[in-house]
């Protein structure tokens, strides 16, 4: 049983080589069977080994688990695993016409899976090390997929940015190896905490919390988001941003847990970057006038607020509530906005109007999207946030830095919701209905998460929401307020159209400026970490 999980790596790669090998008519067809029978895997898998995670270790080739290549799942990881089987099969019937199934997209599309679910389940770190860069490849080559300008620079951009991180991960993983004689993530935590070289341990923090401050693209490190979802296809931006970047979370969970016996205290050093990069997330969002590239530095403000969840809560349970929240909403947001796109031929907000008439069940389900990233009760960003916050009463001026920043994201989804009215333009083509399907399955993952938070965060994360409620007074009041902030900095500010605003909101990072930081941020990291 415990061999599922190769099959959950190689049954997704094996199927995109014969697809690329073969180009049969059916492609799309034999993708989706896969990803059926790749769903009954993973279902089997998680049940069997649901009373005892310690049985799911396969060391691959008979050797010693300390030397061999292993894999290993348990509550964290098969969360991720389940949220990213969903993501993908709305992925996949999301493309399921003529242009978007291509036997050359489903290729790099199956094949970025299986990379994904290995990041997700290797228990050694050279082998992270090489399917993080896998990733990397295979994401730059889906960003430039449709070959115009735009798309191949944000590609390159998102390459070597992501590379230089992967690189300052490696040369941690060296270090660790040079120190304990084994790449074992489970050995090495094993034997953190009796090692007498603490230096070479902290550096070697410093080296791979940068890789993993890249791959989540925390502040200061975020440049790249930005400029991919912007230029990815839709379908690829929601992949992206619903579960792609929160590899880089996964790996700052599973490091923070590895070097956890050394006492490397990181909570009031990542407390700080989180609030950056939501602060920076919420700001950016609001002065945007395109479409995507306003969801994406939305993303930033909740990858902002799910860090700040990881940091101050035991378990980094309401961090991790807030991803498979998040991953829901906004892979729902950004296919939405894809269909939009399509429908308008274009992504700025000021030439679209009129969707709801036009596209009235796009609008229903992008709405259900926009109130639960802002928080509306009886949404699942509701009870994520609230657990959140929840936990944040005794610190007020933690509190009220979560709620600005809410109230930047609140703000940045009334200006979108300018799209929605005015008088019908266009038509949405009833052939398209299968690009509508995963909209509506998503927005439904919202509600249920929100009406039955309970018993599906107990089934999927091991934690107790019971004193968390999907309604009250206080939280409508809350979100309202909010709203009522957000729409007077839109009709009082934004509206005005000061220029320094519009110059903020075209500020982009040069590439070179972008290494700086990387730098900068290694030596802080360095300084904070290791000399004090």
């Amino acid at each position: 049983m415990a061999n599922i999980a190769l099959l959950l790596i190689f049954l997704p790669v094996l199927t995109a080589i014969v697809i690329y090998v073969l180009q049969p008519r059916r492609s799309h067809e034999i993708a989706l069977v896969m990803q059926a029978v790749l769903t009954v895997f993973a279902v089997v898998y998680a049940l069997h080994f649901q009373a005892d995670f310690s049985e799911t270790l396969i060391v691959i080739g008979g050797w010693e688990e300390r030397i061999g290549i292993s894999l290993l799942n348990d509550r964290l990881s098969l969360p991720f695993v389940f949220m990213s089987l969903f993501l993908w099969w709305m992925v996949l019937i999301y493309t399921y016409d003529e242009h978007d199934s291509s036997p050359t997209f489903l290729f790099f599309l199956l094949f970025l899976q299986g990379v994904f679910m290995g990041v997700l389940q290797t228990n050694d770190l050279f082998n992270l090390f090489v399917f993080l860069e896998l990733m990397t490849i295979i994401v730059t080559v889906l960003i430039a997929f449709r070959k115009i300008g735009s798309s191949i620079r944000a590609g390159i951009y998102y390459l070597l940015i992501n590379t230089a991180g992967v690189l300052a991960f490696l040369i941690g993983v060296i270090l660790l190896y040079y120190s304990f004689g084994t790449l074992n993530i489970a050995a090495i935590g094993g034997e953190m905490a009796g090692h007498g070289d603490y230096r070479v341990i902290q550096l070697s923090f410093v080296l791979m919390m940068t890789g993993a401050t890249v791959k989540a693209a925390l502040f200061p490190l975020f440049s790249w988001l930005p400029k991919a979802h912007g230029a990815a296809p839709s379908p690829i931006s929601a992949l992206l941003s619903g579960i792609i970047v929160k590899a880089g979370i996964y790996m700052f969970i599973r490091l923070n847990d590895m070097f956890a016996p050394a006492g490397i205290e990181y909570e009031t050093f990542f407390l700080i970057v989180g609030l950056a990069t939501g602060f920076v997330g919420a700001v950016f969002a609001v002065l945007q006038t395109n479409i995507k590239e306003l969801l994406a530095y939305s993303t930033l403000a909740q990858l902002g607020i799910i860090l700040v969840g990881l940091v101050v809560m035991d378990g980094y349970s309401g961090g991790l509530l807030h991803v498979l929240n998040h991953a829901l909403f906004k892979a729902l947001l950004f296919l939405g906005a894809g269909l939009i796109v399509v429908v308008y031929r274009t992504k700025e907000l000021a030439k679209i109007r009129g969707v709801a008439k036009s596209m009235p069940v796009t609008t229903v389900m992008m709405f259900i999207g926009m109130l639960s990233i802002a928080g509306a009760p009886l949404t699942n960003g509701y009870v994520s946030k609230s657990f959140i916050t929840g936990a944040l009463e005794g610190e007020p001026l933690l509190y009220y830095a979560v709620f600005l920043i809410n109230v930047g994201s609140v703000a940045g989804f009334v200006k979108l919701s300018a799209i929605f009215f005015g008088e019908k333009k266009l038509s949405y083509p009833f052939s398209h209905i299968h690009k509508v399907l995963p909209l509506v399955l998503i927005a439904g993952a919202c509600m249920a998460f929100g009406l039955f938070h309970v018993p599906l965060a107990e089934t999927l994360l091991d934690v107790d929401l019971a004193h968390v409620s999907r309604f009250t007074l206080g939280g409508l009041l809350e979100f309202l307020v909010m709203v009522a902030f957000g729409a007077l900095f839109v009709r009082f500010v934004l509206s005005r159209g000061f220029r320094t605003l519009a110059r903020v909101g075209k500020f982009r990072l040069a590439f070179e400026t972008a290494n700086y930081l990387l730098v900068i941020y290694l030596a802080v990291l360095g300084v904070y970490f290791v000399l004090l």
